[in-house]
């Protein structure tokens, strides 16, 4: 192994704290490495062989690395090969091909129109104007009852399902755009949060970008979901003016407090969402998440004697404190997420279905109430047991893995 070449991947190096992180946007896979690792594959990159480099660091007499394991470990995440396996690299990003989710590339150029110094100014002189309407006329601001329905349930749920599902689109367009503004290019697909299907935005590519460049990918979803309440709220107004006060103008609240809900969703640090990641970069931890849950693992591990959890076997965590504090929070948002679910959405949802069965039964019950009360029960249900489905399936994958 000492005298042997190996051939090293397209690799971005960017400091991130006192480390480096290291990967591929094209394998979207990036590690965070010491300084002495990042110098073992910047001497694998100019050609230096195993040998040659413990020999360099040893003369330069700075900080040690196992040479060895540090090459092995890049070998089995696929960022140095051989040089007479080279090809495997190609292999193995023709696997990739097989992802199912849709590939985003943009031109740069119009990605940086849109997110340019004049279009911010218009973002902000539209946002202003709705806050400022909202600020003298109390219709047009958050309706926190917007999601009361007394009638139309099933109308009310697919129309609400459609518009919100385009804001959550034009969400992740956002992040992409924003990444393409660097030349990342991204992936969509459909996931899930615990028992909560979501779009998401692969936006792996921009730890390949300087730290500082990759807050505004992050963030630009969020702000799409401001300029949806402006825009949204301005069409109430006009609405407003033209003398309508009826069903459009309660869709359209409903939509404001769907995005809102949206936002607050992002502070749920514990489900990986945009404000995770924003934090979890300013903080420079981009493996927080992980290293709480081996963390996590090893104390359960140790406060019941070993007969549950896992032991962390030398753990080299970034910050305990950082980590600790990331831990209670990962372990109340899923306590209070789960208590959500069996003290208010399971009960909603029953009280709802045995509305329904009360109007199949009732003879006065009109067909339209009892189709309309059924209908909206059995789509729920789909949404919620769908949920249920991708997140136990996700679960038991890992569980195996």
């Amino acid at each position: 192994m000492d005298d042997a070449q190996y051939f090293v991947v397209p690799l971005s190096i960017q400091p991130e704290g006192e480390d480096f992180l290291i990967g591929s946007a094209e394998m979207d896979e990036f590690y965070q490495v010491p300084a002495a690792g990042r110098t073992v594959v910047t001497l694998l990159q100019a050609g230096k062989t195993p040998g040659e480099i413990k020999a360099m660091l040893a003369a330069e007499g700075g900080e040690m690395v196992d040479v060895d394991d540090f090459v092995a470990m890049l070998r089995e995440i696929g960022f140095v090969y051989p040089v007479n396996e080279a090809h495997l690299h190609q292999e193995r990003l023709a696997g990739r091909d097989e992802d199912k989710r849709i590939l985003f590339r943009a031109d740069p150029g119009i990605a940086r129109a849109v997110f340019s110094a004049p279009v911010l100014v218009g973002y902000l002189a539209v946002v202003g104007y709705a806050g400022y309407l909202a600020l003298f006329d109390p219709a047009l601001r958050i309706d926190r009852h917007a999601f009361f329905i007394e009638r139309d349930l099933a109308l009310t749920l697919v129309l609400l399902l459609v518009l919100s599902s385009l804001a959550v689109a034009l969400h992740e367009l956002g992040h992409m755009l924003a990444a393409a503004r660097h030349g990342v290019s991204s992936r969509l697909g459909i996931g899930n949060r615990l028992w909560n299907i979501v779009a998401e935005a692969d936006l792996s590519g921009i730890w390949a970008l300087p730290k500082r460049q990759r807050y505004l990918p992050l963030m630009a979803g969020m702000m799409v979901d401001l300029l949806v309440i402006a825009l949204v709220t301005l069409a109430i107004a006009a609405l407003r003016r033209e003398g309508e006060t009826g069903f459009a103008i309660f869709l359209l609240q409903a939509l404001v407090l769907q995005v809102v809900v949206t936002i607050v969703w992002q502070f749920n640090l514990f489900l990986k969402t945009d404000v995770y990641y924003v934090l979890s970069n300013y903080l420079s931890y981009p493996n927080l998440d992980a290293d709480a849950r081996v963390y996590l693992r090893d104390c359960l591990y140790r406060v019941s004697g070993g007969r549950l959890g896992t032991s962390a076997e030398a753990p080299a965590y970034r910050s305990v404190r950082v980590l600790r504090v990331f831990s209670v929070l990962w372990i109340v948002g899923r306590i209070a997420a789960l208590s959500l679910l069996l003290l208010v959405f399971l009960p909603t949802l029953a009280r709802y279905a045995a509305k329904s069965y009360e109007a199949y039964r009732d003879p006065a019950a009109s067909t339209y109430t009892m189709y309309d009360l059924g209908i909206f029960v059995l789509l729920s249900a789909i949404i919620f047991v769908g949920g249920v489905y991708m997140w136990l399936r996700g679960r038991w994958a890992a569980r195996r893995a």
